[in-house]
C-alpha cells in the first residue's frame, strides 16, 4: 500500500474515531509534529488533515459523534 492509499484510509479512520471533531484534532497533531521539528510528519498529517475535512464536510462518513 502506497502513501497516496493510506492517507485516505487514515482520513476515514480518524472521522469514525473523532467524528465531527476530527478536522480539529488531526490538525492539532499535524501541530504537534511540526513543534516538535518533524516537517515530514507534519506534512502527513496537513494531507490526511484535508481529507478528513473534506469527508466531515461533505458528511460522506457517517459521524458517530
Amino acid at each position: 500500500m502506497t502513501k497516496d492509499t493510506k492517507i485516505p484510509q487514515a482520513a476515514r479512520n480518524f472521522v469514525d474515531r473523532f467524528g465531527k471533531d476530527a478536522p480539529a484534532e488531526a490538525k492539532q497533531r499535524a501541530n504537534e509534529l511540526l513543534e516538535a521539528g518533524y516537517a515530514d510528519g507534519h506534512n502527513t498529517w496537513m494531507l490526511i488533515y484535508e481529507q478528513v475535512k473534506r469527508l466531515v464536510e461533505d458528511g460522506t462518513e457517517g459521524l458517530r459523534h
